[in-house]
């Protein structure tokens, strides 16, 4: 029994008051094993029941599909593409590749080619494809093909496609229906290939496993004959264009070479140099023109000089650059002159008849030289002014040549480019005609470029539905849309159901998990009961780990539990936590404040005793004596009272002075508030909260309230977190293996402890 000096806790405790301690931060974001089984647990019916009736209901819909049956047929397709209608020759037999095939899948999809398998196959007279046709106007198998589904063209083989000739849409009383029908017949149809093969398998799909391997042979043997129709197609137009080009050619041909010599003669133009006389004449004007060019510089000279020297030494010089016989005859006549003159001026003197004779014959016939020097001075202008007037004409002359010849170049120009264009027509047109000789699709027969390699077989299994796959995966679909409800369910449902999120609201750690122990009980027995008939009951271990930890809290007396709403177990703790503390040796005493049928004087079957506080106060009475006693253990004591705003002190005062643990058994918040403003004059406050019975926005209410009232809230308690399973027999031996090898590893000695003195 552990004992306090109460007198002493009394004074030194009797009115302290704790505050909110710090929260303690938990991390929710983590699931454990143990959270996502009972996750499973809470929802196994939510989950079995959308599993079964997705299953139920992917069954049913499996059974009651149409059976659709696959067919194949194979086709084969030549390695060398014979294409006579190609301009280029390395393109006439150019092999099939990877993308060569992959063009021939399409064209298999094509509606140009679903439209001949339609009309080849009559396709229109089944039901499966006409939806206006109505199911009971199919026959059976054996005469149904017979007249319908043969492919006539196919086993006629290709054939001849006359010049001119192109393969036109058959006309339908109802096109719209026929292109539905088409368009079904597309979806039915599929074609594949492996890696690099040549081999097309072609796959048909219909609810009748003959009728599919039929429409599968008449496909590939219609493709056949359609893929050499578009051959032979191609090929005649081929010879039908290059007809049309020869004979475009041939009249363009003509057509240049009349325009090559109607220009010629408009141009004047000659075919041989030779003939060419304005070329002739040019070159002679241009030998006239450099000469008479020369000879105008000559004359110009010559006037030139003569003006030069006659104005620099005058007429007396004159003579070496004019020459005549008169100037010569004149030039002696004034030498004899002077001679005479110098004779007479000798014998007679100046002044003398004769001698002025002389002079004025001299004076004459100077002057008659000046006149003749002048006048030869004046036809040395005249000659080089006529020089140039010729050079002049010439130039002019030549000028007029050189524009013609340049004409008659640009004329030569258009001829050569109408001549180049005239060859160009003629290569062309050989080009043809050589094209036109090669080919000829009349006589030269155009194979077919695939053949059928494998027939299809009667199809014995369904391709579609198989239960075997669809019945599962509905099943597991199913599962998974179980699991996203329960999901959701869980998302919207906002009850405490693990001590994680109990700890993540009270930000402080959770004391204790109890677990539904009903099924523990004898009949007619309660949880006080059970410690009371066995302490080492599973409620009874989970009270007593609930005092060790009350115990570590710095020797707190006075604790209280308080839950957010009723019928929580917060009474039945406080039960429990009296009793297991009365059990080892500590003097507890229950405060109920909540008396009626479910308080704790009602749970332990003790009668209510409202006590006087004032009598214990003066010290007339005892709380011993006053207080109410469990009949069937008499050391827990149960006082009943409400208290007022003025007696929390004394009472709590005295409770220390007396009892080891005082428990207080507060209303529930959502009835009441005494919790809330009591929380402030207790050393504990213990949040006790049920498992999927307690709202998480409830929780949070009295938390924040307790909080908001400087409670000293130590930790929270987890009631009937999940069903209690005792362990099995077969577990214990396994268990105590276990612990000896842990302790083995820690100790290396198998647990045997050597005691050692």
């Amino acid at each position: 029994m552990l004992l306090y000096d109460r007198e002493y806790e009394a004074d030194e405790k009797g009115g302290r008051r704790f505050g909110p301690v710090p929260p303690v931060s938990r991390d929710t974001s983590s699931y454990e094993l143990a959270d996502i089984v009972d996750f499973f647990r809470r929802h196994a019916k939510l989950i079995l029941i959308t599993a079964l009736t997705g299953t139920l209901l992917a069954t049913i819909i499996t059974l009651s599909l149409t059976k659709i049956y696959t067919a194949s047929s194979t086709l084969v397709f030549d390695r060398n593409d014979i294409r006579p209608y190609e301009a280029v020759i390395e393109l006439q037999k150019q092999e099939r590749d990877k993308s060569a095939m992959e063009t021939e899948m399409d064209l298999i999809k094509s509606r140009e080619f679903l439209g001949f398998v339609v009309d080849d196959l009559n396709l229109m007279e089944d039901p499966y494809f006409n939806a206006r046709l109505s199911a009971d106007t199919q026959q059976d198998a054996s005469s149904f093909w017979g007249w319908r589904w043969s492919p006539r063209k196919a086993q006629a083989g290709p054939r001849r496609v006359t010049a001119g000739q192109n393969v036109h849409r058959p006309t339908t009383l109802d096109p719209v229906n026929r292109d539905r029908v088409i368009t079904k017949l597309a979806a039915a149809i599929s074609a594949d290939r492996k890696g690099e093969s040549l081999a097309m398998t072609i796959y048909v799909q219909h609810p009748l496993a003959l009728y599919a391997a039929e429409i599968a042979n008449g496909v590939a043997a219609d493709y056949v004959v359609w893929s050499t129709q578009m051959k032979e197609l191609a090929a005649h137009a081929t010879v039908d264009t290059l007809r049309t080009q020869a004979k475009d050619l041939v009249q363009s041909i003509a057509k240049k070479e009349r325009e090559i010599a109607d220009f010629t003669m408009r141009s004047d133009l000659t075919f041989d140099p030779r003939d060419d006389v304005l070329r002739a004449r040019t070159e002679q004007l241009n030998q006239q023109f450099i000469l008479a060019r020369v000879d105008e510089a000559g004359a110009w000279a010559k006037y030139n000089e003569a003006k030069n020297i006659l104005s620099k030494t005058g007429i007396d010089s004159a003579g070496r650059v004019m020459t005549s016989d008169l100037l010569g005859s004149l030039r002696t006549e004034q030498g004899r002159l002077e001679r005479g003159r110098a004779q007479l001026a000798s014998k007679f003197g100046k002044n003398h008849p004769q001698v002025v004779e002389v002079d004025a014959e001299l004076a004459s016939n100077r002057q008659v030289i000046e006149g003749e020097i002048n006048r030869i001075l004046q036809e040395l202008e005249n000659d080089a002014k006529v020089a140039t007037v010729r050079v002049q004409k010439f130039q002019e002359e030549v000028g007029r040549l050189q524009k013609q010849m340049q004409d008659r170049n640009l004329d030569e120009i258009r001829r050569r480019e109408l001549e180049r264009d005239l060859l160009t027509e003629q290569k062309r047109y050989d080009a043809v005609v050589l094209r036109l000789g090669t080919l000829d699709p009349e006589k030269d027969e155009i194979k077919a470029t695939a053949r059928i390699a494998s027939f299809a077989e009667v199809p014995i299994d369904p391709s579609f539905p198989k239960p075997g796959l669809l019945i599962p995966i509905g099943g597991l679909a199913s599962l998974l849309l179980g699991m996203v409800g329960a999901m959701a369910v869980e998302a919207a449902d906002g009850r405490v159901r693990t001590a994680r999120t109990l700890e993540a609201i009270v930000n402080q750690p959770n004391y204790l998990s109890i677990p539904d122990l009903t099924a523990t009980l004898k009949p007619d027995q309660t949880l006080y009961r059970s410690i009371l008939a066995d302490p080492r009951s599973p409620f009874a271990r989970s009270m007593r780990s609930l005092c060790l930890g009350w115990k570590s809290q710095d020797a707190s007396k006075v604790v209280m539990f308080c839950s957010p709403s009723a019928n929580e177990g917060k009474t039945t703790c406080a039960v429990g936590m009296a009793t297991v503390a009365a059990l080892n040796g500590l003097r507890s005493v229950i405060l109920d404040m909540d008396p009626g049928p479910t308080g704790a004087t009602t749970m332990i079957g003790a009668p209510q005793r409202p006590f006087n506080l004032d009598l214990v106060a003066d010290g007339a009475t005892d709380l011993t004596s006053i207080s109410a006693q469990a009949p069937d253990f008499p050391f827990v004591h149960v006082l009943t009272s409400r208290l007022t705003l003025q007696d929390q002190e004394r009472i709590f005062g005295e409770l220390r002075r007396h009892f080891d643990l005082i428990i207080v058994d507060t209303p529930a918040a959502d009835n009441d508030d005494d919790a809330i403003w009591l929380a402030s004059h207790v050393d504990a406050v213990f949040v006790v909260a049920a498992a999927e019975r307690t709202y998480e926005k409830n929780l949070l209410d009295l938390v924040e309230r307790l909080t908001t009232s400087r409670a000293r809230i130590i930790g929270s308690i987890l009631n009937f977190a999940g069903i209690y399973r005792p362990k099995p027999m077969w577990k214990s031996p396994r268990d105590w293996l276990r612990n000896r090898f842990d302790s083995w590893r820690r100790t290396d000695n198998l647990g045997l402890q050597v005691r050692r003195s």
